[in-house]
């Protein structure tokens, strides 16, 4: 009996073990564990390279495709819609966005993998 309990104990222990392993990668996922790159960074990037931005998305520019603007440009961003977010207002809202570097030829846009609304003391924070 003795056994048994000890097994079940080690058993949660592990599955806990696991699960805050899992929980801790989500987390490396927001805004606040990954570089932030500039648009006049990303101009000169290789394609599939991932990068991390942070602005506004100025516009729709028809279907899927957004401008993305920060402090050194624009650049288009392609969201799929089930990651945009109803209460997202353009331009007003400030962004965080995971993407990959889309090089075609000269043109360089990105195609986003994540996005999150920042919240509102992290864009009084950046205006400063």
């Amino acid at each position: 009996m003795k056994f048994k309990l000890l097994s079940c104990l080690a058993a949660t222990g592990i599955l806990f073990s696991a699960f805050g392993a899992v929980a801790g990668n989500s987390q490396n996922m927001n805004s606040g564990n990954k570089p932030i790159s500039h648009v006049s960074d990303i101009k000169n990037m290789p394609d599939d390279t991932m990068v991390y931005i942070q602005g506004y998305l100025t516009q729709n520019n028809g279907g899927e495709m957004y401008t993305f603007q920060d402090d050194s440009g624009t650049l288009m961003v392609e969201i799929d819609d089930d990651l945009m977010q109803p209460n997202m207002n353009l331009p007003t809202t400030m962004v965080w966005i995971a993407a990959e570097v889309d090089r075609d030829g000269d043109v360089v846009s990105l195609d986003a993998e994540e996005i999150q609304i920042l919240p509102e003391q992290s864009t009084q924070a950046s205006a400063k």
